[in-house]
């Protein structure tokens, strides 16, 4: 190794957070990279949309496609101990592609382009410029791996965003911050002298641990807990008639001391003796408003089956992507989330134990032991009519979850950003604002454990059949929030608005059942959820002493979806009496009580309690 890139490695390890331990400074932990070639993939799918037209040798491309890079010299220097890629040290790459874009009168060749390693949110990244020094996008979410015996390195998944001097270039600021392709690269890769290649034994937490007894599964009383840490974009991906695909990037880490298995659809892992043998993590989104006192759910996402994790900023890296080791990171662009290789449905999915099983499912229907089913550019997307986006004064918000098997806190494995879909959702760039928030948008509506007369939030843990075995087969069988509020009308009537959100009850919800006192009145019930999975709104029915609506046969409020239910009445509102959600299973019904602000007893109309 040259003084020069044992400088650069001293200056990267010198840069890394207080509290992350000291990274080791062994030259042979330290790789170059050189030749070989690359690929661009440029969403020439949506970028017509904001005037953009991609020109490969000067003429227009219609279709997706991978545009060769030709790596022409430089290098780039990697810190890999025992052989596991955890961050760049230095460096940086020529290319060149018959590439441009164009927008009206403005162009920016892509004839020459520099790559070189920099950090986005402490993780590795690339920044891409063109031969005037022009930073032209972000080259972020990469897939790397390494395989010594080969001596390569491949990039794979790697989002490229566009920079504002690239907005500014083309004359359109929405460009800004946009996901506009996808970078591969095949690099050869020398394995300096000395260098432990074993993939194991990484141990950064300064506790010794040590990967000779690992893995260590969840069926084996290790507890998993993945969390999800940061959605990076949010990001229209074109139109499909007149709706709007939109999916987010994500950012998760391993919190447990258990290992999770990462294991790609139809593949095996030796270590992994459990069936089905390819299990792996799921990941769902939402995209809700909140206007008018009411918080809806506007569209669901189908299920992204994650293949493969990069797994770095890890406690401990025993050097396998088909697990997630304790503190590891990893990283899926909105371009994977949106790949159609992996699109799914959500009914094949055992939320509650994030299990699922690939014979007879979509991606397998004939169970033939391989992948013959493919979602295309629309099936299992999250859809949405742009007019829906296009409400004055409401507020937007895109949530994501990791379904994770056995995970000890599905809390932790969600969050959300706050969007702005702007005048033209379809050409909005990146819709996401705000900080990342853990766990879930609804207490934006009402905060968590409020209990009052006109507002309450409830959580639900539908317990397990044997809540005192040991992990995980004390694993709840769902959790549901219960969320209300109450506005008096200016009659001196009172409008009831409940928001019942399933997480991962696998068996769903099949009525919701409100306290309704027999002289009470009763105007304008209604009832609705995203209607890309309400097939029709549930009808309602008056009993005795409730009001009750009630799923058709066949239908259910099925897991991480929000319905809405709301009645009008001239009873004052009470704590003292119990909504219920009920579940009709083959053995029996499962009644779960909501303790939310409902119409109370008839002398309640005179006072407010």
């Amino acid at each position: 190794m040259s003084r020069l890139s044992l400088l650069l490695l001293l200056l990267v390890v010198g840069q890394g957070s207080a509290a992350s331990p000291a990274l080791p400074t062994d030259p042979s932990t330290v790789w170059p990279a050189a030749g070989g070639q690359g690929a661009l993939k440029l969403r020439t799918d949506y970028l017509p949309d904001y005037g953009v037209e991609v020109l490969k040798d000067g003429v227009p491309v219609a279709d997706v496609r991978l545009a060769p890079l030709d790596v022409q010299d430089g290098r780039l220097w990697m810190y890999a101990p025992f052989g596991n890629f955890e961050a760049f040290s230095g460096g940086r790459l020529a290319l060149t592609s018959a590439l441009t874009l164009r927008r009206g009168g403005r162009s920016v060749s892509l004839d020459r382009l520099y790559l070189q390693p920099a950090e986005h949110e402490s993780l590795a990244m690339l920044q891409l410029y063109d031969g005037g020094g022009n930073h032209l996008a972000n080259v972020t979410h990469l897939h790397l791996s390494l395989d010594q015996k080969r001596g390569r390195m491949d990039v794979r998944n790697a989002e490229v965003t566009a920079s504002a001097e690239l907005a500014r270039m083309l004359d359109q600021p929405a460009l800004a911050g946009l996901p506009i392709g996808e970078l591969r690269l095949d690099m050869a890769v020398r394995v300096p002298l000395g260098a432990d290649v074993s993939g194991r034994g990484l141990d950064l937490s300064g506790q010794g641990l040590s990967c000779a007894d690992r893995p260590l599964w969840p069926q084996d009383g290790h507890p998993v807990d993945v969390a999800l840490i940061g959605i990076g974009n949010v990001a229209p991906q074109g139109m499909n008639s007149d709706l709007l695909k939109i999916a987010p990037s994500a950012t998760l880490k391993s919190a447990g001391e258990g290992d999770a298995p990462w294991i790609t659809k139809f593949r095996s892992n030796a270590d992994y003796p459990y069936e089905p043998a390819d299990q792996h993590p799921y990941l769902v989104w939402n995209l809700y408003r909140l206007h008018d006192g009411r918080l809806e759910q506007l569209a669901a996402s189908g299920v992204k089956h994650a293949f493969w994790s990069q797994n770095v900023r890890c406690t401990i890296n025993c050097g396998d992507g088909n697990i997630l080791w304790p503190g590891c990171e990893d990283v899926y662009s909105s371009w994977t989330n949106d790949d159609s290789s992996h699109q799914g449905p959500r009914n094949e999915i055992i939320p509650h134990l994030g299990s699922w099983d690939s014979c007879g499912s979509f991606f397998d229907p004939g169970c033939t032991g391989g992948q013959t089913g493919f979602a295309g550019q629309w099936l299992h997307r999250l859809l949405v009519d742009p007019a829906e986006l296009l409400v004055d004064d409401a507020q937007y918000f895109m949530d994501a979850w990791y379904v994770v098997q056995y995970d000890i806190d599905i809390w932790n494995s969600m969050g959300y950003r706050s969007i702005e879909p702007g005048l033209d959702p379809k050409t909005a760039g990146n819709m996401a604002r705000g900080d990342f928030l853990a766990g879930s948008p609804v207490g934006e509506w009402v905060p968590e454990n409020t209990l009052s007369a006109t507002a309450a939030h409830q959580v639900i843990v539908v317990e397990s059949a044997t809540p005192d075995a040991p992990y995980p087969g004390n694993m709840p069988l769902g959790h549901v929030r219960a969320l209300a509020r109450v506005e008096e009308l200016d009659d001196g009537r009172f409008r009831y608005r409940y928001a019942i959100m399933n997480f991962d009850f696998s068996a769903g919800l099949h009525e919701f059942r409100i306290p309704l006192p027999d002289d009470a009145e009763l105007e304008t019930p209604w009832m609705g959820g995203p209607p890309d999975v309400l097939d029709a709104a549930w009808p309602h029915e008056r009993s005795a002493g409730w009001v009750s609506f009630r799923a058709p046969l066949g239908q259910a409020l099925p897991w991480f979806t929000l319905y809405n239910f709301e009645i009008v009445s001239d009873t004052q509102p009470v704590t003292t009496s119990s909504a219920l959600l009920i579940s009709d299973q083959e053995q029996g019904q499962v009644v779960l009580e909501a303790r939310l602000p409902v119409p109370g007893p008839s002398f309640f109309r005179d006072r407010f309690e």
